[in-house]
């Protein structure tokens, strides 16, 4: 059961904002088309709003994330058409909330001025509370530093995902009624049959136990290879992000090779690739082997760029 938009949406703090951005001719995304560019990227902004959060600073958001609270954490930048045409900020981000069922962590909503912070948990003040100190810390540093310093302080406070409420409610136990004790006693007696037959059939059953507890600790040792392999590509993938991070100075200045742009771009999508891949619960050894390749290829196209900004090649 959805009760996150139910409790949380309570926080809507207004900061203002030098921005210097002209409005855009692109039409305002809805809510549905930012919760479908979510369920992939936990950062969404609004063509509109393109010039508030920059491509290189949109990586490091998303580095942050990663790096904070991986998968539980999602930031859209909309704009103002947007909001107005939902009702508002607040009333936008429950509206993107909805339209992503079984959303885990928080969701942060802004048009570079309002701020609404949606959870699926049921800590909402110290959530909000950590936004707001966040944009009020950095009001003269620019969105990028505010929503840096959010996603830190939404991490610091996050419960986990088994304080989340939509999680399913343990079963109470039943008391037991007379009839079901009657019962117990007839199952009592279909035990102890079954008990003979196991004496009769000893032998065949050690041997399948042996030959279970084997399997088991198969699968346990896959298992267990999986995580470490899954473990492994979430570090690859965050030392990538650092190394992607530390070109941005060169990729934005004037007279830079083209073709170290364009390795740049390269490399920066094959980041957003394996990190859609490991975003998810539980990755498939496909998906695994897929982000594992992604950020292999990552690397290589970081290297040539770096040799092409270096070198000044066309």
């Amino acid at each position: 059961m959805r009760l996150a938009a139910r409790i949380s949406g309570v926080f809507a703090a207004a900061v203002v904002l030098v921005c210097g951005a002209p409005a855009s001719a692109f039409a305002a995304a809805t809510a549905r088309e930012v919760a479908a560019s979510l369920r992939s990227d936990p950062v969404f902004v609004d063509e509109s709003q393109s010039g508030l959060l920059t491509v290189p600073q949109r990586g490091a958001l998303r580095l942050r994330i990663v790096d904070a609270d991986i998968g539980r954490i999602q930031i859209a930048v909309v704009a103002e058409d947007s909001a107005n045409r939902a009702g508002g900020v607040g009333a936008l981000a429950n509206a993107i909330d909805q339209a992503m069922p079984g959303r885990r962590g928080s969701l942060l909503v802004t048009n570079g001025s309002n701020f609404h912070v949606v959870t699926s948990h049921a800590v909402v003040e110290p959530t909000a509370a950590a936004v707001r100190a966040a944009v009020e810390t950095h009001s003269d540093e620019g969105l990028d530093a505010q929503l840096l310093a959010a996603v830190d302080g939404i991490a610091e406070v996050d419960p986990g995902a088994e304080r989340d409420l939509n999680n399913p409610p343990p079963s109470a136990p039943a008391t037991p009624s007379a009839d079901q004790f009657s019962d117990d006693v007839g199952e009592g007696v279909r035990i102890g049959v079954f008990i003979v037959a196991a004496a009769i059939a000893l032998p065949f059953l050690i041997g399948t136990i042996v030959f279970l507890m084997a399997l088991r600790r198969r699968r346990a040792a896959v298992r267990d290879r999986e995580q470490i392999d899954e473990g492994d590509a979430r570090d690859q993938l965050v030392a990538l992000g650092e190394d992607i991070q530390s070109l941005d100075l060169d990729v934005d200045m004037p007279n830079a090779s083209p073709r170290g742009r364009e390795e740049y771009q390269r490399a920066l999508d094959l980041y957003d690739r394996a990190n859609r891949l490991l975003l998810k619960d539980d990755p498939s050894e496909v998906e695994l082997y897929e982000a594992r390749r992604s950020i292999e290829e990552g690397r290589e196209r970081l290297a040539a760029a770096r040799d092409a900004l270096g070198s000044g090649r066309t």
